[in-house]
């Protein structure tokens, strides 16, 4: 009979089932692999291929930490720490970016191809002819057709490759690739300004902002550290100071009533011409705009998204002085943006006025220095158009010199000399003298005084000594707002003299610095 255990071992599973070893997850091998790369694919000897010996574990040495403070921007510090992975996934694929670095292509038929994360080893022969293909027509500047995964495939080429591409020519190659592709390729905006950004905070790089510029408004709008973008004040063309208007001023200078039709181009030119030098001060933080603003500290992995090996895996630090979100910076671009406009106005005969709050004098002498140059020219021109008719007469005439026209000049200077010059002969004749050229004397007292009344006019003194208390009780004696009296002076000034004259100091108003002078005689030829 058979023993109880034995017939319990019949339902015994695994006496039934083959012995089978145990899985487990085998660690990542030391040793070198020899792996066989076809480029072309047409042939199978050994004229046609090429080997390559990888390593399956990145031996990366790791760098010493780099620390660099930029000047004249709102980066204070950057810290760059090299930190690669204890393992290098993606050491073939630099191997294979080396082999094929000088490697060009021949003309092909377009094959696509998608990769989340593309690499060599995906492509198919066709699609590998034409990478190659591509890339040799994009290194001409010559921009064929291509997709998202060829684009992004050369862009890594660029980031693994610092040991064979110069840094600045690193940079130059993914501008350049990013201008030429990104209306053809629109979603390529985010990833590029994140990894241009990352690419020049690690190799020390100025922001690309003139080659850009075309484009800048969309990549500020794009870019979680926007004041990377806004830092480098050296670099500011007309289409990166709009742009940084747009994000750090709450006034729309383009709906502006008086920006368009004929006026357009001169907004455009003087109004962004004057805002770029107010910018190049005021990102400075060298000045007190930012002496107690937000110190912030950004931590990130560079190049986050792209396919990266050990040599190019970098921590980035970087302490910088925050604007995007700073309402007291947000208030002073708004105020210079308005008070640009306000000279800009007057420059175009313009009468009204923007309210401006709360501009510091250091900035607005440097929109003063832009415009000065104008605003002479327009004084100029203006005193040559108001001339008496009887000095025009004086003017050399515009035709064209002759051999008798000559002789009739001459002859004309002698007998304007014969009835000027006392001869000899006639000592006793009265001699001839010249009349005073006297001013024009104004029409009424009214022209003088530019239509303002006595209280105005006073305002305008107790302005000139800044003497608030008596212009507090002028604006009581008006019964009215001290706002409302300067807007009516400043009106006056602009259509009489050509410019504003008073500006607010907070308590009180007072004579704009390049016209105290003028003020002054006016008051002394007005006042009662």
């Amino acid at each position: 009979m058979a023993d109880k255990n034995d017939l319990d071992s019949f339902w015994d599973i695994k006496k039934l089932v083959p012995n089978r070893k145990t899985s487990t997850l085998s660690p990542f091998s030391t040793k070198e692999k020899t792996v066989t790369v076809s480029i072309d694919g047409e042939k199978d000897d050994g004229a046609s291929q090429r080997k390559l010996t990888f390593n399956e574990i990145g031996n990366v040495e790791v760098k010493p930490q780099r620390v660099y403070f930029p000047s004249g921007t709102l980066i204070k510090r950057v810290t760059v720490t090299h930190s690669p992975d204890k393992f290098d996934f993606h050491a073939n694929f630099k191997k294979a970016c080396e082999l094929y670095f000088d490697f060009e292509g021949s003309e092909c038929a377009f094959a696509p191809f998608y990769s989340y994360m593309p690499q060599y080893t995906q492509l198919t022969q066709p699609q590998k002819n034409y990478y190659f293909y591509w890339r040799t027509m994009l290194r001409r500047k010559e921009y064929i057709k291509t997709d998202y995964s060829y684009f992004y495939l050369y862009v890594y080429e660029i980031l693994n490759l610092p040991s064979l591409i110069e840094a600045k020519e690193g940079l130059r190659l993914l501008v350049d690739v990013w201008k030429a592709y990104r209306k053809q390729l629109p979603n390529i905006d985010t990833n590029m300004a994140l990894w241009v950004q990352d690419y020049c905070l690690v190799n020390e790089l100025e922001p690309p902002l003139r080659e850009i510029s075309d484009f800048i408004y969309e990549v500020i709008s794009v870019s979680r550290f926007k004041e990377f973008y806004f830092s480098s004040c050296e670099s500011l063309g007309s289409h990166a100071v709009a742009a940084l208007l747009g994000y750090l001023s709450d006034y729309d200078w383009r709906k502006g009533k008086y920006a368009g039709g004929d006026n357009k181009e001169v907004y455009t030119r003087h109004l962004l011409g004057a805002m770029g030098m107010f910018m190049k001060r005021f990102l400075s933080y060298n000045f007190r705009t930012f002496e107690g603003g937000n110190i912030l500290v950004r931590n990130d992995n560079a190049f986050r998204m792209a396919l990266l090996t050990g040599d190019v895996k970098y921590k980035i630090t970087v302490e910088y002085r925050q604007v995007a979100e700073e309402p007291e910076a947000r208030a002073i671009v708004t105020s210079a943006l308005k008070y640009t406009e306000n000279k800009l106005r007057a420059l175009l005969g313009v009468k009204s006025r923007l309210a401006v709050k709360e501009l510091p004098c250091e900035y607005s002498l440097v929109i003063d220095r832009y415009f000065e140059e104008l605003f002479d020219k327009l004084n100029r021109e203006r005193k040559k158009a108001s001339r008496p008719e009887y000095e025009r007469l004086y003017e050399a005439e515009s035709d064209e010199l002759s051999s008798l026209g000559a002789d009739e000049i001459e002859r004309a200077s002698w007998e304007t000399t014969a009835r000027l010059v006392v001869s000899e002969d006639a000592e006793d004749e009265a001699p001839v003298t010249a009349q005073p050229i006297l001013e024009k004397a104004p029409d009424s007292e009214d022209d003088m005084a530019f239509g303002l009344n006595d209280d105005e006019i006073r305002f305008i003194s107790y302005a000139y000594e800044q003497s608030f208390d008596k212009m507090k009780d002028i604006v009581k004696k008006l019964s009215t707002f001290a706002d409302a009296v300067a807007d009516k002076i400043n009106e006056a000034f602009a259509l009489n003299f050509g410019d504003v004259i008073l500006e607010d100091l907070g308590e009180g108003y007072t004579i704009i610095p390049d016209y105290r002078e003028d003020v002054k005689i006016w008051l002394m030829k007005t006042v009662k």
